[in-house]
């Protein structure tokens, strides 16, 4: 159990931070005629590589501590029959919680894009795009493993 909760921690943390990098990759840009453009990085990217570098190197330890066998690094591994069915639930559950919020985001993109022919205002589908997807995917890990938790716990 510590061992799929850490990764599904782990797994919401790097989808929160891929979508925030994806928002708000850089700052102060600014277009400099033929030479370019500058500008100055945000903290995510940064956060991001930390986080890409720093995680495995726990997870390897925690790994080493907990001795969790190698081949079963995926919250979706099971060891016998009763783990293999906690596995399905969780994952079904996760499924339908996935269909039902891409075809909410696809709702709300199309929303946002048709009340803005009325208003006649710039809609960033970009943006409501990556901060919808990045907040399904974060809430799709976090149904993951309270579901699972809940199920090994019967």
């Amino acid at each position: 159990m510590k061992k799929t909760i850490f990764v599904c921690v782990g797994n919401a943390i790097l989808f929160l931070l891929f979508g925030l990098t994806f928002l708000f990759p850089a700052s102060n840009i600014q277009l400099n005629g033929e030479a370019g453009f500058s500008g100055n990085l945000t903290i995510f990217p940064i956060i991001l590589i930390s986080f890409l570098i720093i995680y495995p190197i726990i997870f390897f330890v925690l790994r080493k501590i907990f001795k969790w066998n190698k081949k079963d690094a995926s919250e979706l591994n099971f060891s016998d029959e009763r783990e293999s069915l906690i596995v399905s639930k969780a994952t079904i559950t996760t499924y339908k919680v996935l269909t039902g919020g891409v075809q909410m985001c696809i709702g709300a993109i199309a929303t946002v894009r048709f009340f803005a022919l009325f208003t006649h205002s710039e809609t960033n589908v970009y943006f409501i795009s990556i901060l919808s997807l990045t907040m399904l995917l974060v809430v799709s890990s976090i149904t993951y493993c309270v579901k699972w938790c809940a199920e090994y716990k019967k």
